[in-house]
């Protein structure tokens, strides 16, 4: 598999409680050694987009499950995922109450 230059990731976006349409950003993000796609939004977060809402703390070692979210429609744990290709979409998990853009209430399972 071929290093990955760049990064191009599509994120869904929404507040809870806001007059807003959920809907979809996305960013280019420049990728160093074997990132994950934790470190990736992270990267959004301080040098793009200070308003993306995402969980940052994480285990390390998929235990927390607190970096958990749907990633090209599958559930993954975001902290160790690493980054192999040029394109990701990335979603809040199923069945949770969506709080904030990629952010779940674990409290609240729906349907």
């Amino acid at each position: 598999m071929k290093d990955v230059d760049n990064v191009t990731i599509t994120i869904y976006r929404y507040t809870a409680g806001l007059e807003n349409k959920p809907g979809y950003e996305t960013y280019k993000v420049p990728v160093k050694g074997k990132m994950t796609i934790l470190q990736a939004l992270q990267y959004i977060y301080e040098e793009i987009d200070p308003t993306l809402g995402f969980r940052q703390y994480c285990c390390g070692v998929q235990y927390c499950n607190s970096c958990r979210m749907l990633v090209d429609g599958h559930p993954v744990h975001t902290c160790i995922k690493v980054i192999e290709k040029e394109e990701y979409t990335l979603e809040p998990l199923k069945g949770y109450e969506i709080i904030k853009d990629l952010i779940v209430d674990w409290d609240k399972k729906i349907g």
